[in-house]
């Protein structure tokens, strides 16, 4: 008996106590992430309405390089942080669209229910693995709602529509029962039980308080007559100061009714400037276009921003994940209609949420590098130092991994070398698994001995480059007859030169440096003995002339787009092919700007699902149906989503010959972009349909066209289900299903139903388009027919990206793969390894040459590899004819050594005198 109930309670403490080793083995003590991983697993949806607040979130530093204004000016995004740059965009676009639609547009032209839901729906869709949801959340007792009936200039109490992305495994659609990710439901989350997400005691209203209660105001005018439609900028200082800046404007706390410029400075609400252009009729812009401004989020440059983060929580009762937010502020006049105008201030009525699944983000578990102290900073960063990497070695994240250990790599540090049987970086994920004798036996690198100084200046270079691969004499390859190979740079012969031209790896050359003083003149004996002759210096020579030149192709590439960057007028002197680079050069381009395609995707979403449900000839009991699209609705998505991308060119939407009938020409083509480089307030939309040439026969919109047109198929597309749940009554008292049916569904398409078009140089007359060089992607977006029972093709959503945030790969790559600059690496492909440096541009040269397994750097420089940009500047300075000096042939990796440099000394002692008394025979 008292054997059972010792068996029994170790059963017990094995099964039931809190283990602290979440890792596969022991060795590996208990750190952040285990604490972190605890903290997630201890909440779920059925014991979260029991939990502290405090329970609900995580430290702000468990997300580490979240995307600012600053850090786009100066850092690089690199792409395990793509997901979080998309949530930041689309956030603050929809704080841009609303804010412009609501102080441009009347009452009932206003943006009604059902656009809402189905913005919010788009964002979900269109974000497939980035966006987990999106919402806009009204304060209270702000939102004048003009789709219900008999409801003129009067609030609801709250309104914060909210959808996210649901489970459907057990839905009666769902026949396969398999989580599809094609599932939205939608609440508003304003209505019903419990739903008061103002209150303190919300356990998820994080996102309120960062920007909602609004405290501040702008001055107005006193002579300011305007209506609510163009408001003017209020630049009337509260001290009156003339000496004071035009541009300067103070805000005024309602409660003080004094100005501080801390507080202003933070809540200032900026001016948008837009120019309209729209078409007189058909090929034809209108003589003058109409500006007009309007209030919106803080500027990018401002210090805090357009864009605020929340803690990571639980999303308790609705997606029930761990979640991270990006929150931007929706601006608009209140009081909306009132005879005392001077009550009316512009104010952060609402603000824009999207969210990202927290478990799908990555974590960086190196510690990061204060570049000015030179010490370890992990105040920004919770997961920083729990990496597993040797001191020989340092850590570099990756991609992909998510929540979870291993995502990282372990390379050697400068002066270290990987073991022979070791190809490449040591993976994170193989070293936790590892055992503990295994740990402590392997993942270290090999220290590098016999250090090589630098070399500089080894090879006389006078060598010309001619077009065409005349054969010369060999005697006079050089320009001078009988001139010697190698360089005399001092007065002791640089061995280290020799090694250039030394067929096999000479042990002689490379271990000068090591060997005591006194080997020194008999290793300089042998290695003069050891020189090549004159044929195998030609016929080494003659080998690598031509290896390193880059392809006539890659240059006339590149000269051209240096050449209209700077020049651009030339362009109308040129044309349409030589405007155009070869389709090879989109080499990797669908995962380098998906979120910029994915803005696109996300705007056909929202025009298929509206052109499939929306109907606007149903009527409701309580509420009006909703209206079609309108021009200005369109011209707002188009000018919000040009505004939260900085490396969008432009983005616009063409329709197709009568398929948008709420206008007055048969083509209607809205795109908007930035009149200034950069990012900026000041906008332009143009009328596509109004140019000289229109859209209808550009290749982009003929492609689709001819691709969608006739074959608008819905087994091609994707469905998406949308669970929708409105307020009952104007008090919210209840969620009742919507009225249209429930659920919802229409069909979309994906990325792989876009197209990317060749980069080509935007070449418009009198500068009505930004004349760069662009990326395109297109996507059809698709409605129901006359008829309503069909799907077909209604028009193509396209946006332009900057050539220049291209990344460039010049590394070799299989046969079967298009890039046109694929092999142009000037790498020696015998000792090194090419890998490319990404986040630079659309520039030639940025790669690295790694050291293959098997050899080793030799330079004493704290560097582990050699940059393409030195590779490339020492090959122009090798081919160029005059008389400086390259070191080309040099920047190479070299066979590596043993671990410990003295026994060879003794190995070379004896090979020398061996070879001294053979020759003395």
């Amino acid at each position: 008996m008292e054997l059972f109930v010792r068996i029994s309670l170790f059963l017990f403490l094995c099964l039931f106590l809190p283990n602290k080793y979440r890792t596969q083995f022991e060795w590996i003590t208990y750190d952040k992430i285990d604490e972190i991983m605890d903290r997630i697993n201890s909440v779920n949806s059925v014991n979260c309405f029991q939990k502290q607040p405090s329970e609900l979130v995580l430290p702000e530093e468990a997300v580490y390089q979240k995307p600012s204004i600053d850090m786009l000016r100066k850092d690089i995004i690199m792409r395990n942080r793509t997901q979080l740059l998309h949530v930041r965009n689309i956030a603050h676009r929809n704080a841009l669209l609303y804010s412009y639609l609501f102080q441009r547009l009347f009452d009932l032209e206003e943006p009604g229910l059902t656009y809402i839901l189905l913005h919010n729906a788009a964002d979900i869709t269109g974000g497939r693995g980035m966006i987990n949801g999106s919402g806009i959340f009204f304060d209270q007792d702000k939102y004048y709602p003009h789709w219900y009936k008999n409801y003129f200039n009067k609030t609801i109490s709250l309104f914060g529509p909210y959808a996210w992305r649901a489970d459907d495994f057990y839905d009666a659609f769902n026949w396969k029962h398999e989580w599809t990710n094609h599932t939205i439901q939608q609440e508003d989350i304003g209505a019903g039980r419990d739903h008061h997400y103002t209150s303190r005691y919300n356990r998820a209203n994080e996102w309120y308080r960062k920007w909602l209660p609004d405290q501040t105001r702008n001055n107005r005018m006193p002579n300011d007559r305007s209506n609510r439609f163009i408001i003017p900028p209020p630049y009337l200082p509260t001290n009156n100061d003339t000496d004071l800046d035009d541009n300067e404007w103070k805000m005024v706390n309602e409660k003080t009714n004094e100005t501080n410029d801390d507080d202003a400075t933070l809540k200032r609400k900026p001016l948008h400037t837009v120019q309209l252009l729209l078409a007189d009729r058909m090929y034809r812009l209108r003589d003058i276009p109409e500006i007009f401004e309007f209030y919106g989020p803080p500027h990018p440059e401002d210090p805090i921003g357009p864009t605020l983060w929340t803690r990571p929580y639980f999303d308790c009762g609705r997606s029930n994940k761990w979640v991270f937010s990006a929150v931007s502020p929706i601006v608009d006049i209140y009081p909306r209609h009132t005879e005392h105008q001077h009550f009316q201030t512009m104010k952060n009525l609402a603000v824009a949420v999207a969210e990202i699944d927290f478990i799908m983000m990555d974590i960086n578990q190196c510690a990061e590098i204060d570049p000015i102290n030179d010490t370890q900073s992990k105040l920004a960063n919770l997961f920083a130092g729990t990496d597993k990497c040797k001191p020989t070695t340092r850590c570099e994240p990756l991609m992909g991994f998510g929540f979870r250990r291993g995502g990282y790599q372990c390379l050697c540090q400068p002066g270290y070398r990987y073991p022979p049987y070791q190809d490449g970086p040591f993976k994170g994920y193989i070293i936790e698994k590892a055992t503990r004798e295994e740990y402590e036996h392997n993942f270290d690198c090999l220290k590098v001995e016999a250090y090589q100084d630098t070399p500089y200046a080894l090879y006389q270079s006078n060598m010309e480059v001619v077009a065409t691969r005349k054969r010369r004499s060999n005697d006079d390859r050089f320009g001078v007859l009988n001139k010697s190979l190698f360089v005399e740079l001092d007065s002791t012969p640089n061995i280290l030169s020799l090694t250039n031209f030394v067929p096999s790896f000479n042990p002689f050359v490379s271990l000068k440096s090591s060997i005591s003083s006194f080997l020194k003149a008999s290793l300089n004996y042998v290695v003069s003995m050891s020189k090549p002759s004159e044929d195998q210096q030609s016929q080494i020579s003659r080998s690598r002339r031509y290896a390193h030149e880059h392809p006539t192709r890659i240059g006339s590439i590149m000269q051209t787009y240096e050449h209209l960057n700077q020049y651009p007028n030339l362009c109308e002197y040129m044309t349409e092919d030589e405007l155009t680079m070869p389709g090879d050069v989109l080499n990797d381009v669908d995962v380098q700007f998906e979120s910029q395609a994915r803005v696109a995707l996300t705007l056909s979403h929202f025009l298929s699902s509206f052109y499939q449900i929306v109907n606007p000839a149903e009527d409701f009991p309580l509420r009006q149906a909703e209206l079609d699209l309108t021009d200005e609705q369109l011209i707002g998505e188009v000018l919000s989503a040009a505004g939260s991308d900085y490396k969008l060119v432009g983005i616009g939407i063409f329709f197709d010959r009568g398929k948008f009938s709420n206008y007055r020409l048969p083509y209607f083509g809205p795109y908007a972009f930035r009149t200034e480089d950069g990012i900026s307030r000041k906008y332009s939309v143009v009328d596509w349909a109004g140019l000289p040439d229109g859209y209808e026969n550009e290749i982009w919109f003929r492609t689709l066209k001819a691709r969608w047109g006739t074959n608008a198929d819905r087994a091609e597309l994707t469905e998406f289900w949308l669970k929708l749940f409105l307020r009952s009554d104007y008090a919210g008292n209840a969620l009742v299903h919507h009225e249209s049916g429930f659920p919802l569904y229409s069909y979309a398409p994906e990325l792989r139903h876009g197209q990317w078009f060749p980069p080509r140089f935007q070449c418009s007359r009198n500068y009505t388009l930004p004349r760069e060089w662009v990326v395109t992607y297109a996507v059809p977006f698709f409605g129901l027919d006359a008829l309503g029972i069909n799907i077909e093709f209604k028009g193509v959503v396209r946006v332009d990206v900057y050539v220049k945030f291209l990344d460039i790969n010049q590394c070799s790559m299989p046969h079967h793969v298009p890039n046109a600059f694929k092999g142009s690496d000037r790498c020696d492909h015998q000792s090194t390894v090419c890998e490319p440096i990404l986040g630079r541009g659309f520039h030639l040269g940025k790669y690295k040459c790694r050291c293959r397994p098997g050899y080793e750097y030799p330079f004493i420089d704290q560097n582990d590899f050699f940059t393409g940009d030195v590779l490339d500047s020492q090959w122009q300075l090798l081919m160029n004819d005059n008389s400086q000096t390259s070191r080309f042939h040099q920047l190479k990796c070299r066979i590596a050594l043993a671990s410990s440099i003295k026994p060879i000394n003794y190995l070379v002692f004896v090979l020398i005198l061996s070879f001294v008394m053979a020759c003395n025979r």
